[in-house]
């Protein structure tokens, strides 16, 4: 592995999960395994290329595997190892929190109107 700038153990973790999407396809995995097209249709604006990048560099990584089915057609699932399912708690402490910073922003945004329209009726 190589060593991190800082020492920080935080850094790490993003050096390995970083970036857009790579945790809303952890998180999306988290819950069952999924064929490309699922990932694909359920992750907004991700390019088929970046998909395919990201769940390259999630599966050399150890987080997720591919695997395939044989059949007519064959089946691809993508699906998390055990290190990718010891993930979990942190993927749902980050669903939490991104719901709570959806929450405070919507109440902003509320009283930032509320505001407005006093302030516009007051003058």
């Amino acid at each position: 592995m190589k060593q991190n700038r800082s020492g920080c153990p935080v850094e790490e973790v993003f050096v390995q999960l970083g970036g857009r999407w790579k945790m809303m396809i952890l998180s999306f995995l988290l819950e069952k395994p999924r064929r490309f097209s699922e990932i694909k249709n359920n992750i907004p604006n991700i390019s088929q290329r970046m998909l395919i990048l990201e769940l390259n560099f999630l599966e050399n990584k150890g987080f997720i595997e591919r695997n395939v089915y044989e059949g007519k057609p064959v089946r691809v699932e993508y699906s998390l190892t055990e290190e990718g399912q010891y993930l979990d708690r942190f993927i749902l402490m980050c669903r939490e929190y991104g719901e709570w910073i959806r929450k405070r922003e919507m109440m902003r945004d509320s009283f930032n109107h509320c505001l407005w329209n006093v302030t516009f009726f007051l003058n």
